[in-house]
C-alpha cells in the first residue's frame, strides 16, 4: 500500500537508464565514507537494509563483514545488477527475495523490528515532505530498538540547489533528475524521537565535475 500519493514527475525512466549508462562504483571518497560510518557501528553481525540499494556495491561490503543483507530499489536494472554481485559471491538461490524491486514511497515490505540497521546512501531525498516523514516511520517500524540509521541527502549548501524547474519547497529538477535538497534543520525535525548521534555538512565530488554538498546523519532508535 503506498504511503501517500506523490505528484512529482516519474523517476523510473531517468534511473534505469542512468544505472544502464553509467551507475556508480561505490568507489567515490564519500560513498566509502559513508559505508564505512555503518559498518564502523553496527554491533557485530545482524540484519541489514540498503534502502536505494543500486547495483549492490555497498550491500556486498554489507555481506563481506559478516552482515545479513536486504535492499530496496525501484530500477530492475540495478537490482538484478545487486542481485548478481552480493548472490553471486555468497548467498544461495533462496535468499534472493532479500534484494527487492520496490518503491520506498511504499510501505516497507518486512515485519517490525526486522533490522539492527539501515542504510541509505543519497536515495531519501527523491520525495515531498510529507512522503519523506512516512518513510522515516517506515524505518523506524523496521528498526529494532535501539537499531542504528545511517544516511546521507543533498545539502541546500550544494551548488545544483535552486538549478533547473522548481517542484516544491526545496525541490527542483534538472535534466530529468528531481532532488529534495535539505538543511541540518530539517533533518533534526525528521529525527525528532531518534537519538541522534551526529548531523554533519560536507562537500566531495559524487557524480558531477562540480563539488557537492550533502548531510549525513548517524542515529539510533530509541529502545
Amino acid at each position: 500500500m503506498r504511503l501517500k500519493q506523490q505528484d512529482l514527475p516519474e523517476q523510473l525512466t531517468f534511473w534505469n537508464a542512468w544505472h544502464r549508462e553509467r551507475g556508480a562504483t561505490g568507489e567515490d571518497q564519500v560513498h566509502r565514507e559513508l559505508r564505512r560510518l555503518f559498518l564502523n557501528r553496527l554491533p557485530g553481525s545482524t540484519d541489514v537494509l540498503d534502502l536505494g540499494c543500486g547495483q549492490g556495491h555497498d550491500l556486498e561490503a554489507m555481506a563481506r563483514a559478516g552482515h545479513r543483507v536486504a535492499g530496496l530499489d525501484f530500477s530492475s536494472f540495478a537490482v538484478r545488477h545487486a542481485r548478481k554481485r552480493v548472490y553471486g559471491w555468497r548467498f544461495p538461490r533462496r535468499r534472493k527475495s532479500d534484494l527487492r524491486v520496490y518503491d520506498i514511497a511504499d510501505r516497507l515490505p518486512f515485519e517490525n523490528g526486522r533490522f539492527g540497521g539501515v542504510y541509505s546512501h543519497l536515495a531519501l531525498h527523491y520525495f515531498h515532505d510529507d512522503v519523506t516523514r512516512q518513510i522515516f516511520s517506515e524505518i523506524a517500524r523496521v528498526l529494532r530498538p535501539g537499531g542504528l540509521l545511517v544516511f546521507s541527502v543533498k545539502s541546500t549548501e550544494d551548488p545544483y540547489y535552486g538549478d533547473g524547474e522548481p517542484l516544491g519547497e526545496n525541490i527542483f529538477r534538472r535534466k530529468g533528475h528531481v532532488r529534495h535538497f535539505f538543511d541540518e534543520g530539517n533533518i533534526k525535525d525528521l529525527l525528532e524521537g531518534w537519538t541522534v548521534e551526529s548531523i554533519e555538512s560536507y562537500r566531495g565530488h559524487y557524480a558531477s565535475s562540480k563539488p557537492s554538498h550533502f548531510i549525513r546523519a548517524v542515529a539510533h532508535k530509541v529502545p
